[in-house]
């Protein structure tokens, strides 16, 4: 009887273990949108990386889109700062495409034309961005190629969601499947700057037009436990209103802020970098902010302290492969087309 009973008793023993170690808080990631200014994140994810501690699932907005969104796909802190420095700061706000990569017409047409406005019914019309940002997509597709598989974002290495606004209604869409690179191309498409996003059938834009801060996202992913990295700025002053950049982000703000009280109350350590003397495109300043980033986490390490403890983060190999499989070729019929004249 004895027996039995130590048997019993031992097996309970191990059941509340195993419970203790299955019971650990899944530990979220939100990271805002702010241009540039967003580098401070990968300065905030070095110190969590130092720590070792697991997150579980990343919702980002933006340039929060474009870091979470690498660090979910398997870079870690310090690979993505070496990604940001060897970056080439005028060709990712030119949206330069090497001559190579052009045809014969657009070679002879940067050659003769300053300017190209769209023509269309006889009608001369604006391009609906600056940008097409064709670098910027073609810079993250390189740096996701190892994922490019991946169609579900639940199964990256770390589950990641982002945030893009619909064009035509304005209303909040959450991307969180499909092709990684153009959902986090969507979610930064910043109006005006660049060109809106078409992802099945629909026209998406920068996410921070109506949420910049996606945290109740997270929330409904049954996340227990929070951090929070916020580097939206507050109202500027008249003073402070002189380029589009900044009128941009002041429209942007008028809505934000006043959510952000309640967002930060859903989360649990809430890090917000000193950005200020910084704007959306300071990526030249990009070392200084990522370190603006590091030293505000570091006043946090008290409350991060606590979630080191059985999460240690598995380390994950981004693997670059040199070769591609081609699935499909579809070929688009043509209806205008220049005769061939022998």
């Amino acid at each position: 009887m004895k027996k039995h009973l130590l048997l019993l008793s031992l097996f309970m023993m191990l059941q509340v273990c195993f419970g203790q170690e299955q019971s650990r808080p899944k530990i979220g990631l939100v990271l805002s949108g702010g241009g540039a200014k967003g580098l401070a994140h990968i300065g905030v994810l070095k110190v969590i990386d130092s720590l070792g501690i697991q997150v579980d699932y990343i919702a980002g907005t933006s340039m929060g889109a474009v870091v979470g969104g690498l660090y979910a796909s398997g870079y870690n802190a310090n690979q993505l700062d070496s990604i940001f420095s060897a970056i080439d700061v005028d060709a990712l706000i030119q949206d330069y495409t090497p001559r190579g990569a052009k045809s014969f017409y657009e070679k002879r047409n940067d050659e003769i034309y300053a300017l190209t406005l769209p023509f269309n019914n006889f009608r001369l019309g604006l391009p609906s961005g600056l940008s097409k940002g064709l670098y910027n997509f073609n810079l993250i597709s390189r740096l996701t190629k190892h994922v490019s598989h991946v169609r579900d974002f639940d199964e990256l290495p770390i589950p990641f969601l982002c945030i893009a606004t619909d064009l035509e209604t304005g209303e909040q869409i959450i991307l969180d499947s499909g092709v990684l690179a153009q959902s986090i191309i969507a979610s930064g498409a910043i109006p005006t700057l660049y060109n809106p996003v078409e992802i099945n059938g629909k026209l998406h834009i920068d996410g921070g037009v109506v949420n910049n801060y996606p945290v109740e996202e997270l929330k409904d992913r049954e996340v227990d436990f929070i951090i929070g990295v916020d580097v939206q700025d507050g109202l500027k002053a008249r003073d402070q209103l002189e380029d589009v950049t900044s009128v941009l982000s002041q429209l942007n703000n008028f809505s934000m802020i006043e959510k952000m009280e309640g967002k930060r109350r859903m989360t649990n350590i809430y890090i917000k970098p000193d950005t200020k003397g910084f704007s959306v495109v300071s990526f030249d300043n990009g070392q200084e902010i990522i370190k603006k980033g590091t030293e505000k986490a570091i006043e946090f390490i008290n409350q991060l302290l606590p979630l080191v403890e059985n999460n240690k983060r598995p380390a994950i190999k981004v693997a670059h492969k040199d070769s591609i499989y081609v699935g499909e070729i579809d070929f688009n019929n043509l209806e205008n087309y220049t005769q061939l004249i022998f």
